[in-house]
């Protein structure tokens, strides 16, 4: 009891001390409430509201530029961050090609030789207009041609070791 009588009290103090600065608040706003009263009922409006809505109108549309401009920064940083995803995408992306179509079944590690990863022969577009599709073609003439059966080719069929495509010369000479 003695504590809730304590809160009591407190409280009482604290509602004491904004009363104050409520009944100043409350005098500022029945002024402001008589003056508007008045000009409503004169109808007129001074030169110095006139001055006042032109600042605010010219504030509020240098506001409205500066959005504006922001605006279009970040639809166009958007854009490119945008590019940059799909780019991303499509180069780490693994397309799995199979040399070998008859032992699509089988899942043999010796056969795993006969997959080509596409992975790093897709070109480096530094600016993409959005009109245009990146395309998954090698654009390098440096590219490997992979030709199945062929015994001159990078990573062919008969070549044991993928990751070492001069063994297959090796081998057979």
């Amino acid at each position: 009891m003695a504590a809730k009588a304590k809160l009591l009290l407190r409280e009482l103090k604290s509602v004491k001390a904004d009363l104050p600065f409520a009944k100043q608040r409350c005098a500022q706003l029945e002024e402001e409430n008589k003056l508007l009263l008045e000009t409503k009922q004169k109808g007129s409006k001074t030169g110095e509201d006139d001055d006042l809505i032109r600042v605010q109108l010219e504030t509020l549309l240098a506001e409205k530029s500066r959005l504006a401009q922001e605006n279009s920064t970040y639809a166009r940083e958007n854009r490119f961050l945008r590019e940059i995803v799909d780019f991303h995408q499509f180069s780490t992306t693994e397309d799995v090609v199979s040399l070998d179509d008859g032992n699509m079944g089988d899942n043999d590690p010796e056969e795993d030789s006969d997959l080509i990863y596409t992975e790093n022969m897709l070109p480096v577009v530094e600016e993409n207009s959005g009109d245009e599709e990146l395309s998954p073609v090698p654009s390098s003439p440096e590219s490997p041609i992979v030709i199945p059966g062929d015994p001159a080719s990078p990573r062919s069929s008969n070549s044991p070791n993928p990751s070492k495509p001069d063994a297959s010369a090796s081998d057979t000479a």
